[in-house]
């Protein structure tokens, strides 16, 4: 039943979204992946019925104060719902799962959530909102916000090239979707090319009459690039790399998956740059790592897409490595350390100034990925809120980048036929004992409400009734 969903569902986006793309086996629960690290067991509806166009293009939610406002009796039921079907397994749709409705289930899930009317910023409704919880990759919002505020929406990522005698400096500065051929204009993976930059760096040694360097490989940026001691232990190396500050298509060993990691993703963009610039005619010797010296004179460089583009592939497509460079690259240039511990000041830094409680933010990496990191709902869903009103104009990006509901991204095969198809906006989190949901919904009388659901705790094996107990509240928001 799944491949007979999936397959128009994958057609329709291609011509609609034009491009939007995912990890195939990670992001249709084929392989495990960077979100789904069990299976969800889900049975979806044989056809999808919105309109996919009017979803794509309609304005992103900021608070409609003209539609009749929610109440908190309205929402109140639907609370009491989530937390009895996240705590014993109970699941009225079938269509999201069936086996647990007949089979009901005591998971030992903890239930977190808030809901939020965006435009008033009054809360509707709340359970252990003030609770620190695991909110997997639901805290990538923070990262955003972080990056946007820090480094700014048209922010590019600059990879380098610099000369000191007979010594070639290749600089990453924090492009993890660099391509090792030409770049395209048009694209956000791929934007800058490494072979545009071998021809740029090969012009100016041929006028110096150069036909051979010493490479050096500089990425002294970010510091210590060791993956955080958690995601080892937890045995994720398929999901997870060390943070550079440059690599090709993400590090990734195959372009077409979302997981399987190159073992040295910097090393390997340096290998094909040589081989760029060898192809100009310019032998660049057998690579080592050094930084680059104050008198180096740069003669070469090429840009990322802007910050916000990047954002956008970061979050639907819940990118953890990206994830971690925006905040990695935000805490270089704050100058609060670039490693996790930097991440981490950085981040908590940027929530206290948009008056925020920076201290909700107790995570340990800014991908969500570690089981470790701890976050309040109510954080998440002031974050949001914030972003959605347009209180702060750089924030704006982060709602337009999320997932939408049946349509792409993280959510492409959820709300299928419900209220919440092309409605949804909202960032994912999924680990083994971890569900998590943070984003704007609309409402039926046209209000928008912000909301973070998140259940942790439960018992192995029953993450698809964590999963159903969220969408099924979120479609009731939908509802009112």
């Amino acid at each position: 039943m799944r491949k007979s969903v999936l397959l128009p569902l994958i057609l329709l986006v291609a011509m609609v979204a034009s491009g939007v793309g995912y990890g195939v086996l990670d992001a249709y629960n084929l392989a495990p992946g960077i979100l789904t690290l069990e299976n969800e067991s889900l049975e979806l509806p044989e056809t999808v019925e919105i309109n996919l166009t009017d979803a794509k293009s309609k304005e992103v939610p900021g608070g409609n104060e003209q539609a009749a406002e929610i109440t908190a009796a309205q929402v109140q039921p639907l609370m009491q719902q989530l937390v009895t079907q996240a705590q014993h397994g109970s699941q009225p749709d079938p269509a999201i799962n069936a086996a647990a409705e007949k089979t009901p289930v005591a998971t030992g899930g903890r239930v977190g959530a808030v809901v939020i009317d965006t435009a008033s910023g009054k809360t509707l409704g709340q359970v252990n909102a003030d609770q620190l919880m695991t909110p997997a990759s639901s805290s990538k919002v923070v990262a955003a916000a972080t990056a946007l505020k820090t480094l700014g929406p048209d922010y590019r990522f600059t990879t380098s090239t610099h000369l000191a005698g007979n010594k070639l400096f290749l600089r990453g500065n924090g492009d993890q979707l660099l391509s090792a051929g030409s770049g395209n204009p048009a694209a956000t993976s791929g934007h800058a090319g490494l072979a545009d930059l071998a021809a740029q760096t090969a012009q100016q040694l041929k006028e110096k009459k150069t036909t051979s360097v010493q490479l050096f490989l500089d990425e002294s940026v970010f510091g210590d690039q060791s993956p955080l001691p958690n995601w080892q232990a937890q045995g994720n190396a398929s999901y997870e790399t060390k943070p550079t500050p440059i690599a090709i298509n993400n590090g990734l060993a195959n372009p077409e998956l979302s997981y399987g990691y190159l073992p040295d993703p910097a090393l390997s963009a340096a290998e094909q740059f040589a081989a760029r610039l060898q192809e100009q005619g310019i032998n660049a010797g057998q690579i080592q790592r050094g930084t680059t010296p104050k008198e180096a004179r740069k003669i070469g460089e090429v840009k990322s897409a802007a910050l916000h583009e990047v954002m956008h592939e970061t979050l639907k497509e819940s990118n953890n490595m990206l994830a971690e460079v925006l905040c990695r690259a935000s805490a270089a240039k704050a100058g609060t350390g670039a490693n996790f511990p930097g991440e981490i000041k950085v981040a908590q830094k940027v929530l206290g100034d948009l008056k925020l409680e920076g201290a909700a933010f107790a995570n340990h990496d800014c991908s969500g990925l570690s089981t470790e990191n701890k976050i309040k709902p109510q954080l998440l869903a002031a974050l949001m809120q914030s972003a959605a009103r347009g209180d702060d104009p750089q924030l704006r990006p982060l709602v337009s980048s999320l997932p939408i509901g049946a349509l792409d991204g993280t959510l492409h095969d959820r709300y299928l036929q419900q209220n919440g198809a092309g409605n949804v906006r909202a960032k994912t989190g999924s680990l083994q004992h971890s569900r998590a949901l943070t984003g704007l919904v609309t409402t039926k009388s046209g209000r928008t409400l912000t909301f973070c659901v998140i259940i942790d705790s439960f018992k192995d094996g029953t993450g698809g009734i964590a999963r159903g107990a969220i969408d099924n509240f979120v479609n009731g928001l939908a509802g009112l």
